[in-house]
């Protein structure tokens, strides 16, 4: 347990805390990316077209 207290020191959150809100953002958009790029998909596999 000596290595909770030491992520939950100062020094360490103020490094950690903007690094995976960076990395928890480019995931989001990835993610919503990706479904975009599936449900492009499925309207193509349906014969519709997907830029209307």
């Amino acid at each position: 347990m000596d290595w909770i207290k030491q992520i939950l020191d100062p020094a360490i959150l103020s490094l950690l805390i903007p690094i995976v809100a960076i990395i928890g953002a480019f995931s989001v958009a990835a993610f919503k990316a990706h479904l975009k790029h599936v449900e492009r998909i499925e309207k193509i596999k349906h014969g519709l077209d997907p830029d209307v």
